[in-house]
């Protein structure tokens, strides 16, 4: 399954993320790490702070500074402990089933150039949108507080551990996107023969061309000419049967393994954000150059939000077409055998439902970015009307 990705996209993985820790002594060896510099941030953080505001006055914003790191830190610590502790069975589990998959139907070259591609993309976006903002910050602080650089390299270097597990889960999930839409592809090319059969139930079933080619419509015309040269669909239905239930079962493998993690992240973003723009608002940060990077984090976060919930969302949107497409057919004119394959295959989409969510709490769709504006929203008016009135 790896070997469609890039290697140096695995290598960014096995590094930051977990792949399998059976014999990565490295992956072992950086997460300790990892949980020692999140506890140490977490308690050296007030220090840190008023270092950074020349004083210790507890004024709000050097609070939500204070509130930034150890947040970081945090979630960061939980998220690495939960990946850590059950990827090691949830990942190999998962690279089962879609190894499984691939016995069924390998992947084709045009699957795995996109692969490749949205991978490479995934990997270059979070090195482009965190390491030039990050050093630009670190650059500055050298010279204006040197103490404070390793202290807030160890903050950016667990924000970008955290961006790494998300980006992870993002081509996981692409992968599982492109099973899904293959499913639906082969089920496209059921559904237009059934309904071929049925305008034209007397045309000759030799291999004989029948029917409108319509190229707008995506399906897999391999499964098609199959169907055409008189291949039972029931041996096709009962195959996607057990590819559907290997993706079912991936899904779940990965909710199990980054559920935790996202969770937490994307909460974390939403005050990330919040913080951010709290700042630029206040002109907490009056030079320029700080203004700038603001810019660059809240692209940085809105950028994390976008892609879990985008992706995610367009998976499962992929599979509820599968349910839509078996009914359609199922509705149409078909013996009773394959009426009741079908029964059992819309049965077993039903009890496997595909869908991605955060430990169970919310499931990660589109309606989750509305959601975080309308309460960011809200919050942000509440911090900027308690300033005023300390003021």
């Amino acid at each position: 399954m790896f070997r469609s990705i890039p290697k140096w996209s695995v290598f960014i993985f096995d590094i930051f993320s977990v792949i399998s820790v059976a014999h990565n002594r490295w992956q072992k060896m950086y997460s300790m790490l990892l949980i020692i510099s999140c506890v140490y941030v977490f308690y050296a953080t007030p220090h840190i702070v008023c270092i950074l505001e020349n004083n210790c006055d507890n004024s709000l914003s050097t609070v939500i500074k204070g509130m930034f790191a150890r947040l970081v830190a945090l979630t960061c610590m939980i998220s690495r402990c939960a990946i850590f502790l059950k990827g090691k069975t949830q990942m190999v589990m998962y690279k089962k089933n879609v190894d499984d998959f691939h016995v069924f139907t390998p992947m084709t070259s045009s699957e795995t150039d996109r692969l490749e591609k949205m991978s490479s993309w995934a990997i270059l976006c979070c090195i482009l949108l965190t390491v030039p903002v990050n050093v630009c910050r670190l650059w500055i602080l050298y010279y204006v507080a040197k103490q404070t650089v390793p202290f807030v390299a160890l903050v950016y270097i667990q924000n970008f551990s955290m961006y790494c597990i998300e980006t992870h889960f993002t081509v996981l999930c692409y992968i599982l996107y492109q099973k899904i839409v293959g499913i639906n592809n082969d089920l496209m090319a059921l559904k237009i023969d059934t309904i071929v059969r049925n305008k034209y139930p007397f045309v000759s079933l030799t291999g004989e061309k029948y029917g409108k080619n319509d190229s707008t419509i995506e399906y897999n015309r391999e499964v098609f000419q199959s169907l055409i040269a008189g291949h039972p669909m029931i041996d096709f239905l009962e195959n996607l049967k057990a590819k559907h239930k290997l993706v079912s079962q991936a899904v779940k493998n990965l909710n199990n393994t980054f559920g935790i993690h996202l969770g937490l992240s994307l909460c974390a973003l939403c005050l990330y954000t919040l913080f951010d723009l709290y700042y630029h608002l206040q002109e907490v940060w009056k030079h320029s150059k700080y203004k700038i990077l603001v810019y660059g984090w809240i692209l940085q976060y809105f950028v994390r939000f976008l892609l879990i919930t985008v992706l995610a969302h367009l998976t499962t949107k992929q599979a509820l077409k599968s349910k839509i497409l078996i009914t359609d057919i199922n509705n149409r004119y078909l013996d009773n055998n394959t009426k009741e394959e079908l029964q059992l295959f819309l049965n077993q989409i039903s009890s496997c439902t595909i869908e991605f969510t955060a430990c169970d709490f919310f499931t990660l769709n589109t309606h989750l970015i509305t959601s975080a504006i309308a309460a960011g929203t809200t919050y942000l008016v509440i911090l900027l009307q308690f300033n005023s009135a300390n003021n």
